[in-house]
């Protein structure tokens, strides 16, 4: 992308395609999965020493992402996905480019890099407890929980919908603002110039003639961390990618058992209600036995005796089904 490289000047600034701009916030969203994939896996390496660990998870995530995405901001004046994607923030000033960003701009977007993907971890977290029946046992607790998932809601469906406001602005030129994050910070997005990068072989050369200093060392291995974390992250791309494409083909490829044998009493009860022994009124099946019955019979007898009256498996108003014929 150098040769399409534009210079700051105010002038002549190149708008990334959308497809690119989408295409890094996809690979953002990958970065927390791998983490805490990685994350879980050391620590279940020594459980008894290290898993306690493992509820920490979202703010060790914060941790790394914060140093991962201050040294992007710093050295490229862009995030990690953008910089992958050989792109760079830039400030403007009236919907016009103004140069590079200023330090507080970095700071500002690296406090909302770092906040949207932990509040949403946080807000998935105890949805999570909710619906797994581990709910704070202090009510001021579950009130705070309770009122933060319905908020972080509240921001995601205003976001989702001012983000594909803000995408069909950008497509039709309307707007030189790719997404309302960059709008509110006065922002934008524009190819990157070619990085000056010392070659391996002047690293070598330097070693051979005494010349190596510290900060050459330094320098190696920055450039071997973030190249090894940049083609990870795109091996990881590249995998999320083939399961979806063949999830679907794999599926179908599989065999289809055969149909299980029908016990003599669904034979007795075929085309009856098993409890008043007449045609189904209101067909209702119960999904614990499959079982169809008169929607008053069924209903009467689960809240009687909680189970179904034909297998006796255990059941509750929930896995009742409305059949229309």
């Amino acid at each position: 992308m150098a040769e399409r490289g534009a210079h700051l000047t105010g002038t002549a600034v190149l708008k990334p395609t959308i497809f690119e701009i989408v295409a890094q916030e996809s690979l953002a969203s990958t970065l927390e999965p791998a983490f805490k994939r990685v994350f879980s896996f050391l620590v279940t390496c020594n459980p008894e020493r290290y898993g306690w660990l493992a509820q920490w998870s979202d703010e060790a995530y914060a941790i790394f992402h914060g140093m991962l995405q201050r040294f992007y901001l710093k050295n490229y004046g862009a995030s990690f996905a953008e910089t992958f994607y050989g792109l760079q923030r830039i400030a403007t000033a009236n919907s016009k480019p103004a140069g590079k960003i200023s330090k507080g701009q970095q700071n500002l977007s690296l406090i909302f890099l770092l906040l949207d993907p932990y509040l949403k971890a946080k807000a998935s977290q105890f949805e999570l407890d909710e619906i797994d029946g581990r709910p704070s046992k202090e009510k001021w607790k579950r009130l705070l929980k309770t009122y933060f998932v319905k908020g972080h809601r509240i921001y995601n469906l205003v976001r989702e919908v001012s983000g594909m406001y803000y995408y069909l602005s950008y497509i039709s030129d309307r707007s030189a603002y790719p997404n309302p994050l960059l709008h509110l910070l006065s922002m934008s997005l524009t190819y990157s110039h070619p990085h000056e990068l010392i070659s391996i072989s002047e690293l070598l050369s330097k070693w051979k003639e005494g010349n190596f200093t510290t900060s050459d060392g330094i320098h190696l291995l920055q450039r071997g961390f973030t190249r090894s974390l940049e083609l990870g992250t795109f091996f990881l791309q590249f995998i999320n990618w083939w399961n979806q494409e063949n999830f679907y083909n794999n599926l179908m490829s599989l065999p289809v058992p055969p149909p299980p044998p029908v016990p003599d009493i669904a034979r007795r009860y075929k085309g009856l209600c098993p409890v008043c022994i007449k045609s189904p009124s209101i067909p209702t099946a119960l999904s614990v036995s499959g079982y169809v019955f008169c929607y008053q019979c069924i209903l009467q007898t689960i809240q009687t005796n909680g189970k179904c009256p034909v297998t006796h498996y255990p059941a509750k108003e929930d896995d009742l089904i409305r059949l229309y014929n």
